[in-house]
């Protein structure tokens, strides 16, 4: 754990391996759709926007696991513990195979549950449910590489970070093409794809686990004492920050899974459209986090070490080149996308409708980029009652929102509600952000869950 003032030399150096990693996830998620895009018809595309939205109600509701993680090991490590850095792997670990058990063993109840309030077709039902069964056997091994990965980022290993993503996408897109243009799988394909792809990514994160114990010098003394482990005080601070965690993640959920069911309510085409262009979006957020997870480390080594000052510096230097990135990101889709659908997509009802929307896809890589850099912020300081509160704020304006444009512009109001989400998500933080500021400069000698601002 270094001391030394970031750097913008800093900042570009850190990146580059979290931009590829983070390209890395999305990139697998564009693979399921185009090449089902290329192979099927708007039904399939329709089944996986439908699946892959209820699967992501439980998936990304335990994405606490890597942001929680994240921001308790970049704590503890600017505060120099490196036995509880150690100790918060473990607990991350625990409560990662307890989830992912739980979910896997409720796969059947979870699909029966979801489809009988999602509203597709039939044909795009059944399609979904093929996908959400065949993706459930990968749960376990996703919800422990989430913990694994977020000790990874707030120990600042961004090079193992890109080994992990990479070895999944590569080997997501390689059974992709296998069993679906190969063999014919469809949906189910895609979904057993993905499965595959995550045990074997956490096979590599287990590698790198040893990697860096073993340049630590093994494990810290104390760090395998049950009382330590189970500290309640640190436990207490684990759940608290975890389960704050959890509520905003799930309002995030319910505003994409609302997207989805919005597009649904246009049509299939419309929803299969809808699905094309949230992928292209989903690849600029993840190589725009690159910044946001340096933030979050950042962030949490300045509020280990109680600094105003360094939290500033981490907002200016991340925020400079995460903004600039969002608005070439912005004119490199609204300027190439045409031609990228029309080659990708095969039906061609769901091809005409991502064109006519692209324009609204376009803008969301920079209009989305400050929501995106002040998640990082609360998250490395496990702000936890902040992100709750702003992620509840903010879904309650974008259902607003869609309620009053949908009905009058169609799916071009669904798409003007979404890009409001982005904006309410981005406006409810930076109210936040001097709270923040003034608790850490007032309370120097507080724990992480005495200075969770409240709004």
């Amino acid at each position: 754990m270094s001391a030394s003032p970031l750097t913008r030399l800093d900042v570009i150096k850190r990146a580059w391996p979290l931009v590829f990693a983070n390209a890395a996830v999305p990139l697998a998620g564009v693979a399921d759709t185009f090449v089902l895009g290329l192979s099927g018809d708007k039904a399939d595309l329709g089944g996986v926007a439908l699946g892959s939205a209820l699967f992501s109600v439980f998936y990304w509701s335990f994405y606490f696991l890597r942001m929680g993680t994240t921001g308790l090991t970049a704590q503890a490590d600017g505060a120099g513990d490196r036995a509880e850095t150690q100790r918060i792997l473990l607990r991350a670990l625990a409560i990662a195979a307890t989830l992912g058990l739980l979910v896997f063993l409720l796969r059947d109840l979870i699909a029966l549950a979801g489809f009988a309030i999602l509203q597709g077709e039939a044909r795009v039902e059944s399609k979904g449910a093929d996908y959400l069964l065949a993706r459930a056997w990968g749960t376990p091994a996703a919800l422990a590489a989430f913990a694994l990965s977020g000790w990874l980022i707030g120990l600042g290993r961004n090079a193992a970070t890109l080994a992990i993503y990479v070895a999944f996408s590569l080997v997501n897109i390689g059974l992709d093409l296998w069993f679906v243009l190969g063999l014919g799988f469809g949906p189910g394909g895609v979904g057993a794809a993905t499965a595959i792809a995550e045990w074997l990514a956490l096979l590599v994160g287990g590698g790198f686990l040893l990697m860096t114990l073993r340049h630590q010098g093994g494990w810290a003394d104390g760090v395998l004492n049950r009382a330590r482990l189970l500290d309640g005080a640190a436990v207490r601070e684990l759940f608290h920050v975890n389960v704050n965690l959890m509520i905003r993640t799930w309002t995030l959920v319910i505003g994409f899974t609302w997207f989805a069911n919005a597009g649904a309510r246009q049509g299939t085409a419309a929803l299969a459209g809808n699905h094309v262009l949230l992928q292209v979006i989903s690849v600029w957020a993840f190589v725009l986090d690159a910044f946001a997870f340096i933030a979050e480390t950042e962030a949490g080594r300045a509020f280990g070490r109680r600094s105003v000052r360094a939290l500033r510096r981490c907002v200016q230097l991340t925020a400079e080149p995460m903004i600039l990135s969002g608005a070439v990101f912005a004119l490199a889709t609204w300027w190439w996308g045409d031609a990228a659908l029309t080659a990708l997509i095969e039906d061609p009802e769901a091809r005409a409708a991502a064109i006519t929307y692209l324009p609204w896809c376009a803008a969301v890589p920079l209009l989305g980029a400050p929501a995106w850099l002040m998640d990082g912020v609360f998250i490395g300081t496990t702000s936890g009652r902040v992100l709750r509160n702003a992620g509840l704020v903010a879904v309650a304006i974008y259902l607003a929102a869609d309620a009053v444009l949908a009905p009058l512009y169609g799916n071009h109001g669904v798409w003007a509600a979404f890009v409001i989400f982005y904006l309410a998500r981005a406006g409810a933080l930076l109210a936040a952000y001097p709270t923040l500021q003034r608790r850490i400069h007032s309370a120097p000698t507080a724990s992480a869950t005495d200075v969770n601002p409240s709004t």
